[in-house]
């Protein structure tokens, strides 16, 4: 066998068993993801919502749960009318003041999904100036101050996102997101989850 062959053969295998590598510890990812999150009630129907979930438990490294609140989905209306939504907002529990916005976007076009996310966050800026009121999905209502000195607005996508404009990136890439969703809306369709 020429050395070349050879070499070409043990590349290949080097390279499969590194696909397998990964495909396996993303596997254990994946399930760890579905383990926490099976028995949430979000309704993991909008494509979004798990890539939201998965944004929220990945950003308690950089925003340590004794000192931030991490809160998804604070929406604002003017005159009763949905204006928006906040993906992320981060709280400084010292303060009870808005430390961080992030929006999220797990889509199959980074451009796309970039865009939106800076279409978003200007909305928000431009609105915290009118008549809004801010609340979550609990019915708690945030007044605007809180969001007055907000110190950092961020986008957030699925693994592969930095290297395309994103200030952060989540472990899961688009496709694994999906099996994770996949997963999930199964669970629950043959009613083993909440």
């Amino acid at each position: 066998m020429k050395w070349s062959t050879f070499a070409t053969l043990i590349f290949s295998f080097l390279s499969l068993f590194s696909v397998e590598a990964k495909s396996f510890g993303q596997e254990e990812i994946i399930q760890k993801y579905f383990d926490i999150l099976k028995n949430e009630s979000t309704d993991f129907e909008p494509t979004g919502a798990v890539c939201e979930r998965v944004a929220v438990r990945e950003l308690v490294n950089d925003y340590p749960a004794d000192k931030f609140f991490i809160k998804n989905g604070i929406q604002y209306d003017e005159r009763n009318m949905t204006i928006g939504e906040l993906d992320v907002v981060i709280f400084d529990k010292a303060t009870g003041l808005v430390e961080a916005v992030a929006e999220v976007k797990c889509w199959r076009s980074f451009e796309g999904a970039r865009k939106k996310a800076k279409e978003q966050r200007m909305r928000f800026q431009t609105y915290l100036n009118k008549n809004i009121v801010i609340y979550d999905d609990e019915g708690k209502k945030y007044p605007k101050n809180q969001f007055a000195l907000v110190r950092r607005y961020f986008s957030i996508s699925q693994q592969g996102g930095v290297g395309q404009g994103f200030d952060f990136e989540l472990t899961l890439d688009f496709k694994e997101m999906m099996e994770l969703r996949k997963r999930l809306l199964d669970c629950r369709a043959f009613k083993n989850c909440l």
